[in-house]
């Protein structure tokens, strides 16, 4: 004779169980997918060393991007001076001053840049300060250049605060 197994449990707690389960998996699924994004952060950025840079747009998700007109004063001998500070934060300048363009890009720079720069940015605007996240995104614009001003801004952004939480992690 076959033994039947009966559940103590009452069905109204595994009614109520059922989405406290569900959110468990959903929870631990995305813990998961963040700790994938992590790793992913961590590795070592695309430095394009080799590559001719013909565009902005190539540097989406790698870098954070300063443009600059040269015309500040000593604008250059400033971002030169905190490289390290830039270095931290992912970010690539470009100064534009009459026709040339200044930069820590590694690698060569294409004409079409210097276009992209003045027909898409600087013939635009009044502002001499552009700020561009690693979305590509314009996150701040300003008359002058403060350093301190933008790397806090860039230290307040939710991708910064992640990288800068991994950092402390490892």
């Amino acid at each position: 004779m076959e033994k039947l197994m009966v559940s103590m449990t009452p069905m109204w707690i595994t009614l109520k169980l059922r989405p406290v389960l569900m959110n468990l998996l959903t929870l631990v699924l995305g813990l998961s997918a963040v700790s994938a994004l992590s790793v992913a952060a961590s590795a070592p950025q695309d430095q394009h060393p080799d590559q001719t840079l013909t565009e902005l747009a190539a540097l989406r998700w790698d870098y954070r991007v300063i443009l600059v007109d040269a015309r500040i004063p000593d604008a250059i001998a400033r971002l030169e001076a905190a490289q390290a500070a830039i270095d931290e934060r992912d970010i690539l300048w470009f100064a534009l001053e009459e026709g040339r363009i200044s930069t820590n890009y590694p690698g060569a720079l294409a004409p079409s840049l210097r276009a992209e720069l003045e027909a898409k940015v600087f013939s635009r605007s009044d502002e001499a300060v552009f700020l561009i996240g690693k979305d590509g995104g314009l996150k701040a614009t300003a008359t002058h250049l403060d350093l301190p001003a933008l790397f806090e801004r860039i230290d307040a952004m939710p991708m910064r605060r992640r990288e800068m939480e991994a950092a402390t992690a490892d």
